[in-house]
């Protein structure tokens, strides 16, 4: 019994010490930490993100580029820091789901080192050609490389979710295609718009303007319903192939051990941000789709992912390296 009152009182003490600190929170500049170069689309998210969560929390709020080893080094950098709300970490959705399946020893822990906040925003992956590619349609690039057997190449950054959607409508087509690794899905576009690859899957928002500019065609979008910005574009499944749903998304996490009263300013403050109006519809007019949730619903929303794409990669053979 006495043990029992020690553990309930210290429990007591840890909570009020999270309680006191989450009132006077903050009370000096926070820090996010984007695990990728400066100019990409977690790194818009983290700086517009950032701009109007300082004007919310009334102190500055500064982006840090940490890239190196497919997210690994921002991840790790942010696993080291002091568990007080002063270091956040924007991620993409690939980080949080399929690293550990891609690397048998990582310095850190998904679910050891890190705590959710908030479900930023989810951007669909539309499936897009180069023009030359004479197909206006998923089943037609299917007749299409069968008609020419191994010259339909895809780009893929080996993991990420435009990857492993590809591998996806590869299986359900018994398509022939063969899929052309990149380090990153930037340096495939690259070739896609040249005319090395014959297609990839991308986020709409990575797409759109080369979409516009008549640079790429798009075929399907893989999501329930059609996006916004391609209202032209079916979907996977009504393309004919039912059930290929892949969108990328950009949640914030911070180190484990954060009292839960910062994590919960923090998420709401999150939230209101991304609700905005103007915020909104800045990343609308690209495809994106702005959510804001709890720490709770980022949580059951991260391991439902995590299963679906573990999986995907364990079927189409994708071993740990």
């Amino acid at each position: 019994m006495k043990a029992l009152v020690r553990i309930f009182l210290a429990s007591a003490c840890l909570a009020s010490f999270g309680v006191a600190s989450a009132q006077g929170y903050p009370t000096k500049e926070i820090k996010v930490v984007v695990p990728y170069p400066a100019g990409g689309v977690a790194d818009r998210i983290a700086r517009d993100m950032a701009a109007e969560l300082g004007k919310r929390l009334k102190q500055p709020v500064i982006v840090e580029n940490k890239a190196g080893a497919s997210g690994n080094i921002g991840f790790e950098a942010v696993a080291r820091s002091p568990a007080d709300g002063y270091t956040l970490l924007l991620a993409p959705s690939s980080n949080l789901t399929t690293q550990p399946a891609l690397f048998k020893r990582l310095p850190y822990d998904l679910e050891r080192d890190f705590s959710p906040v908030s479900l930023l925003m989810q951007v669909p992956q539309v499936l897009v050609v180069n023009p030359s590619v004479p197909v206006n349609s998923a089943k037609e690039l299917v007749s299409y490389a069968r008609a020419k057997p191994n010259s339909v190449n895809f780009g893929v950054s080996v993991g990420a979710f435009s990857h492993l959607v590809g591998e996806v409508y590869k299986s359900a087509s018994k398509g022939d295609f063969t899929p052309v690794p990149y380090q990153g899905t930037g340096p495939a576009q690259i070739d896609l718009l040249a005319g090395h690859l014959q297609f990839m899957f991308n986020d709409v928002g990575s797409i759109l303007p080369h979409v516009r500019a008549g640079k790429l065609k798009p075929l399907a979008v893989a999501d329930k319903s059609r996006s916004a910005v391609l209202p032209d574009v079916p979907t996977m499944s009504e393309a004919g192939y039912p059930n290929i749903e892949a969108v990328s998304w950009y949640a914030v996490v911070v180190r484990s051990g954060t009292p839960q009263p910062i994590i919960d300013v923090l998420s709401r403050e999150m939230s209101m941000v991304v609700k905005a109006p103007e915020f909104k519809k800045g990343y609308e007019d690209i495809g994106a789709e702005t959510i804001g949730s709890t720490p709770a619903e980022l949580a059951t929303f991260m391991k439902s992912e995590t299963l679906k794409w573990t999986a995907v990669m364990k079927q189409i053979g994708i071993e740990p390296n």
